[in-house]
Parts: structure tokens; C-alpha cells; sequence
């Protein structure tokens, strides 16, 4: 009777330690979103209007001198904590270190590189949500991205 015992508290060990890996679609999910950091979501889009450079108030700004600030037609959103929902339309987003390829005159400090992104163009980056008193100010910034 001990061995029969002993096999059935292994098999029921077995199992429970099982049970408590595996997760579900519902947890999959939350494990997800839970990288991504609160205020922010990973989005997939497209460029649909490149904005033309509108603010040279700081000539040290990069984006006194090239665009910043583009319609996106968003295709796919994992939205982290606290992040707003965003509509089917397109939504103005700015891209902190510009549409252009950036450069050591633009980025002299920056390591990191990126290829620019143009009219049509698909892209993935992670999405910051920003509160703005200047309604006219884009509601949402990506510092980089990557070209699909």
C-alpha cells in the first residue's frame, strides 16, 4: 500500500506543479502587456502626411531643421497601463529624434542610428502618451522605431 501511496503523491505533485505553469490566453496577454511600461503601446503603422518644419524657435532643435511630426495610420496595438485608446483615424505623432536618418550633425552624442521613415513607409516603435496644455501639440511621441 506505501508504494501505491507514494506513486499517487508524486503524480498528484506532478501534476499541480504543471497546472501552476501553465497559463492562459487571458495571462499570455497580461504577460505582454505588462512590458510594456505604463503610458505607453507598441504600435505597428504606417506614415501617411509627413508635417513640414513649423517651429525654428530653437535652432539647436533638431526639428527646427527636419520634420518631426507625421500622420500614422495605426495597423496593431499591445497597450501598456494607463495608455489611452487610439481611434481608427490617423493620429499625429512626434518623432523626437526626426523622420530624417539621423546623423552626427543632427545627433552628435547618439550612438544609436535610425534609417528615417517616409510617406507609405511601415514602421513598429513603443509609443509614449504625453498631456499637453498646448492642444495644438502632438498628444503622442516615439523617440525610435524600426522599419518593417
Amino acid at each position: 500500500m506505501s508504494i501505491t501511496k507514494s506513486l499517487f503523491a508524486i503524480l498528484l505533485l506532478t501534476a499541480l506543479i504543471l497546472f501552476m505553469n501553465c497559463s492562459t490566453p487571458k495571462e499570455n496577454k497580461t504577460l505582454i502587456e505588462s512590458k510594456i511600461p505604463p503610458g505607453h503601446a507598441k504600435i505597428i503603422g504606417v506614415i501617411t502626411e509627413i508635417e513640414p518644419v513649423s517651429d525654428s524657435s530653437n535652432l539647436n532643435d533638431p526639428c527646427s531643421k527636419t520634420p518631426c511630426v507625421a500622420l500614422v495610420k495605426v495597423s496593431s496595438t499591445v497597450y501598456g497601463a494607463a495608455f489611452p485608446s487610439i481611434s481608427k483615424d490617423d493620429i499625429r505623432i512626434k518623432f523626437l529624434f526626426t523622420l530624417e536618418k539621423t546623423t552626427k550633425e543632427l545627433f552628435p552624442n547618439m550612438e544609436e542610428t535610425y534609417p528615417g521613415l517616409t510617406v507609405g513607409q511601415e514602421f513598429s516603435a513603443l509609443v509614449s502618451h504625453v498631456e499637453n496644455i498646448d492642444k495644438t501639440a502632438p498628444k503622442f511621441q516615439i523617440y525610435g522605431y524600426e522599419t518593417n
